[in-house]
């Protein structure tokens, strides 16, 4: 809901929103990807979902407990902190899709870029481990990334 300009924004509400994102918008952007969307984070991204972001990047000036911070012990039980991370997946895989065909560069640039993010998520433990699962996207962004970058690649 909407809160009015001024109000106290309560903490539950706060928790309560970050989680619903983090759960609920993979899900979105899985059905936006299916039905053959591109670039969700800025064509195809519910207000709703930027307005809860908004709102997490607001608090966090006045929140005292830092709920997005991680460690190696809870790192099972956390979502994945960025709820768009499953769109940065999907432009990776469309981007290797791209770099068989005339944009290379473009597209190359595109997969650095996601290489050094995916990187730094996994630095910070803000992925949940379930992006490692077999089948999954990531997994076939790596395995095709790795055919991309040939053998010697590390």
């Amino acid at each position: 809901m909407p809160r009015r300009e001024g109000a106290a924004f309560r903490n539950r509400w706060l928790y309560g929103g970050t989680a619903y994102r983090r759960m609920v918008e993979p899900l979105a952007i899985g059905e936006y990807y299916k039905d053959g969307g591109e670039d969700y984070v800025t064509k195809g991204r519910s207000e709703h979902f930027r307005q809860l972001e908004d709102w997490l990047k607001e608090a966090m000036s006045w929140v005292k407990r830092d709920f997005e911070s991680t460690s190696k012990k809870n790192v099972k039980a956390i979502l994945t902190k960025d709820s768009c991370f499953w769109a940065h997946v999907e432009e990776a895989n469309l981007s290797c899709k791209e770099l068989k065909g005339k944009e290379k560069e473009e597209a190359s640039k595109k997969l650095v870029d996601f290489e050094e993010y995916v990187y730094e998520l996994l630095k910070n433990y803000a992925v949940s481990p379930e992006i490692f699962l077999e089948k999954s996207s990531f997994m076939r962004w790596w395995v095709g990334y790795k055919g991309i970058k040939g053998t010697s690649y590390s």
